[in-house]
């Protein structure tokens, strides 16, 4: 096993970092570094998944909690070049001796101590010095999670514990007389530590100042300070601007500042920071809550607007300034250099309750000069950047108002009547507006100086513009200078600090037709390093340009993505935005292999894909990943349809990814299309591995007649290609459609004939799938025994290459086989099992199946009232997938437990409903509803 590549070099005693070879490596966003601290902490040892998850989330990890941390852990790994390794369900770091900054203060420490019992206090106090150092500020500084908050509070425990011996060494050595200054902070820090208390007051003894000693209690507030008060002739400054009277919404914002920000004897200066996307509503938040906080703070309120977002943002020292002059400072009296400056105005505040509004803020470098040290006063900081070196109490991040807020917003700008006159009009515009505070003010004051126009001709007027509030749309806003009147000139003060690089992956987010993307997306749209990517992404956040809805996932706003769309369409050519979609789409075609082959090891098909330049990882088969890839396949066959093979290989290897989100109604347009390029540019393997994809859909949604004709062309066209691994799995997926047509003599003729095509053709997984799915078809023509011998056949099969998916497979079918053998016992096991692996594995269908004949299993066994329940929980299973034949099926199995169990009202309804599935499908069971219906005794009987 190789650990890290040589020369890394961790630290976790201040923020987690690491470097090779001096240079610092990007260990990405603050969960992610949480992670690999985790993993230094129990270096060289495997650490759980479970464990990862709750150390990350604690006790309500999200859904994708899994997903995430392997995601981590996989860029963790490239960053690193190795190190970390994958143990089952946990990870282990390999760190060297030497790699870590822990280590090595452990082994200062054990160094010092040996040297105090050899009886050199002098050489260990060096030791002891030297272990001190080496720490950066507090360790594990700004990770997130319950973990962390557990690591960072036992490594200051180790660090205070260290100090205090060496203080100790120090007194032994005589060194008291600098130590006093130290103690008394460190007693001020820790105020409850006897034996610091203990050390202080040696030294002082030691120092000749025993009177000192114990007569103040370290920790004991001084007295306080009297007050300063303005002098008479200076009026209490009064800085906030105009707040717009028509305020509306964010009532949990406005009283989370109130809370934050109304004084209760706080210990430091509390800082609150507003944040979010250009015109949503920061400003007129913050100015909001701080005139609501006026009473709080009777000495004045100072504001500032720090145009962050300018070419020339403003200088701290040319507000502190300003701020100086408010509080009586004359120019004369103004101190020249900004260090001054700031004491004397950190003077002026003492003592003082004032509040203080930043807005538009840049960073925290523009902030940190201007924010006073007493606690009496507190401060309201507004940027469209993360601000991330920004000390808050509180952070608050909007999100766009509400449908009704922003609704409510418009009519106290047009007119409630005119709402009223066209509701729905009025919620396609703010709908229109994105919830955007900004847009819905600029629509509202056109409207408002317009009182004849219709809203729904105001309507037509926004879906005829891209960008629909571009320039020259609107009047300007009362209250805002110039430019920042208008939806694209706000935006554009974020764009125009983009630099070169940052400014075209901007743009280029804007060209594929999906809601959010992840790093390695963005990175293969623009074609850059992740890490590169990872940099401008970050920027473009930080500005307000992009929201990150998750660790390493990008969004915009749906008003900056038209503003980046009309960027793209005047910077980047036609050619270049193709470019870009083609390069996304090799990234998806790479990632869904890898996904393929992670989910069915040994087939032959992974080989068989289209060639990709990028590298790929496995993808997540939630709802967002694949829709995101449909719509990209399609968007990107419209600008090349020559690039049909590509799309094609790229829908095929999302075949197990639909199978277990059960997405198959999305891929049924999307799958069209391709088909239909594929046919016009005479690509018979495209068409055929479309029209197999196509046939599975409708097949997986009991449509069998499509599924047969469809199946049927693209069986000719695998075959007039050549491509006998796809034709095998279009033979398994006939047979299926002819199952749910009870065509049982043509289904085991389909699937023998896929049995034997894939063994000739080496589609191994093929033919064992086949031969498992066969089991039902064999059953119902009475061949027990090549049931019972497929079912082994697959299991083993299955078991031997490491398919989980196979091997829950197999177990549902001698669930099936035990059943018709009379076992029901037997079968239940199997089913459950088979559900277990289901469920782990990340396969709901399968889940569903197995809850269905568990159903019929317990039937069989007649246990009517079992079956009622385990049917109620396949009945939930059916629907949250939306797979309708399943649905039917359970129906009608429900409705024959309750009539057994005696309930005939339930029973009626559930056969009933049953009935109208099954023959709206055409499916061959509607019979038997029918009958079991028939035999109930007439309601009111």
């Amino acid at each position: 096993m190789s650990g890290t590549r040589p020369g890394t070099y961790f630290s976790l005693l201040g923020p987690v970092q690491a470097h090779r070879d001096d240079s610092p490596l990007p260990l990405g966003p603050p969960q992610q570094r949480a992670l690999l601290a985790m993993l230094l902490c129990r270096r060289n040892a495997v650490v759980g998944l479970d464990e990862l998850i709750d150390g990350l989330w604690g006790g309500e990890p999200p859904r994708s909690a899994v997903g995430t941390v392997r995601s981590y852990a996989y860029r963790l790994r490239r960053v690193l070049g190795g190190g970390i390794f994958t143990h089952g369900r946990g990870y282990a770091l390999q760190v060297g001796p030497g790699e870590l900054d822990l280590t090595r203060f452990d082994e200062l420490t054990t160094r010092a101590r040996a040297h105090v019992s050899a009886g050199d206090p002098e050489a260990a106090r060096d030791l002891l010095a030297r272990a001190l150092e080496m720490w950066r500020g507090p360790a594990l500084a700004g990770l997130p999670g319950p973990q962390a908050r557990i690591q960072r509070e036992r490594l200051a425990e180790l660090r205070l514990s260290v100090l205090m011996e060496r203080v100790e060494l120090d007194l032994r050595l005589g060194g008291h007389g600098g130590l006093v200054a130290e103690l008394t902070g460190l007693c001020l820090e820790h105020p409850l530590n006897d034996r610091l208390r203990t050390l202080r007051d040696a030294a002082l003894e030691r120092g000749g100042r025993e009177r000192e000693a114990r007569t103040t209690p370290p920790g004991a507030e001084a007295p306080a300070a009297p007050t300063p008060t303005a002098p008479p002739h200076l009026p209490v400054p009064a800085q906030l601007p105009y707040v717009p009277g028509d305020f509306t919404g964010r009532a949990e914002a406005v009283r989370d500042l109130l809370d934050a920000l109304a004084p209760t004897a706080p210990e430091a200066v509390v800082v609150c920071a507003v944040g979010g996307i250009g015109g949503i509503g920061k400003t007129t938040l913050a100015v909001h809550a701080a005139g609501r906080l006026r009473k709080h703070f009777p000495d004045g309120q100072l504001y500032a607007n720090l145009g962050g977002v300018r070419e020339d943002p403003a200088d701290p020292a040319a507000v502190l300034a300003g701020f100086l002059r408010a509080l009586g400072v004359t120019d004369p009296a103004l101190p020249e250099e900004p260090r001054e400056r700031a004491a004397l105005y950190r003077t002026r505040l003492a003592g003082k309750r004032i509040l203080l509004v930043l807005d538009d803020a840049r960073d925290a470098a523009q902030i940190e000069p201007l924010l006073p040290g007493s606690p009496t006063c507190a401060v309201l900081v507004t940027s469209r950047s993360t601000l991330p070196g920004l000390p808050a109490a509180r952070r608050l991040r909007l999100d766009v108002l509400p449908a009704a807020e922003a609704l409510a917003l418009l009519g106290r700008i047009v007119g409630e009547e005119r709402i009223a006159a066209e509701p729905a009009e009025a919620a396609a515009l703010v709908e229109r507006c994105g919830g955007l505070p900004l847009a819905v003010r600029i629509a509202g004051s056109r409207l408002g100086t317009r009182p004849a126009w219709k809203l729904a001709d105001f309507l037509r007027l926004l879906d005829g513009r891209r960008p629909a509030f571009g320039p020259g749309f609107g009047p300007a806003l009362p209250g805002r200078d110039g430019p920042e009147g208008s939806v694209e000139a706000c935006f554009r003060l974020s764009y125009d600090l983009l630099d070169a690089g940052q400014a075209r992956l901007f743009r280029l987010m804007a060209v594929p037709r999906t809601p959010t993307l992840d790093l390695a997306s963005a990175a293969a749209l623009a074609g850059l390093d992740p890490a590169e990517a990872e940099r401008h992404l970050e920027r473009l956040t930080a500005l307000g340009l992009l929201e990150s809805p998750a660790p390493l996932t990008y969004r915009f706003h749906d008003l900056l993505g038209e503003f980046a769309a009309a960027r793209s369409e005047e910077r980047d050519s036609p050619g270049d935005r193709t470019a870009a979609l083609l390069r996304l789409a090799d990234h998806m075609l790479a990632c869904a292999r890898e996904a393929y082959a992670a989910e069915r090891p040994g087939h032959p098909l992974v080989g068989l894909l289209t060639p990709t330049t990028a590298r790929g990882a496995p993808f997540e088969a939630g709802p967002p990943h694949i829709e995101a890839v449909l719509a990209v396949a399609v968007q990107t066959l419209e600008a090349r349809p020559s690039a049909v093979g590509l799309i094609a290989d790229t829908l095929l290897a999302l075949d197990p990814a639909l199978d277990s989100s059960f997405l198959w109604a999305a891929l049924l347009v999307p799958a069209r299309r391709v088909l239909r390029t594929a046919e016009e540019q005479a690509d018979l393997r495209a068409a055929g591995r479309t029209g197999f994809l196509l046939g599975s859909a409708l097949t997986r949604l009991g449509r069998f007649d499509e599924a047969e004709a469809a199946l049927h062309d693209a069986e000719r066209a695998a075959a007039a290609a050549a491509d006998e691994v796809v034709r095998t799995e279009i033979l398994i997926c006939r047979a299926v459609a002819r199952q749910g047509r009870a065509d049982w003599t043509a289904a085991d003729a389909l699937y023998r004939e896929a049995i034997a095509v894939g063994t000739v053709c080496g589609n191994a997984w093929g033919a064992t799938n086949a031969r498992s799915n066969s089991v039902s078809t064999l059953l119902r023509l009475h061949r027990y025994e090549e049931a019972a011998e497929a079912c082994r056949l697959s299991l083993t099969a299955a078991r031997e290459g490491g398919d989980r998916y196979g091997e829950a497979h197999a177990l549902y079918s001698l669930g099936i086989v035990a059943r018709q053998g009379g076992r029901a016992a037997e079968a239940i096991a199997r089913h459950r099992e088979s559900a277990e692996l289901g469920v782990r594995g990340g396969y709901p269908a399968l889940e569903v199946m197995n809850l269905i004949s568990e159903t019929a299993a317990h039937l069989a066994a007649g246990h009517p009232r079992d079956a009622t329940e385990c049917g109620e929980r396949a009945l939930a299973a059916t629907e949250r997938l939306g797979w309708r034949a399943a649905q039917a099926r359970t129906l009608r199995l429900l409705g024959t437990a309750l009539a057994e169990s005696g309930d005939h009202a339930r029973a009626r309804t559930r056969l009933t409903q049953a009935l109208a599935h099954l023959e709206a499908l055409a499916l061959p069971e509607a019979a038997e509803a029918s009958a079991v219906l028939a035999s109930l005794a007439p309601p009111g009987h």
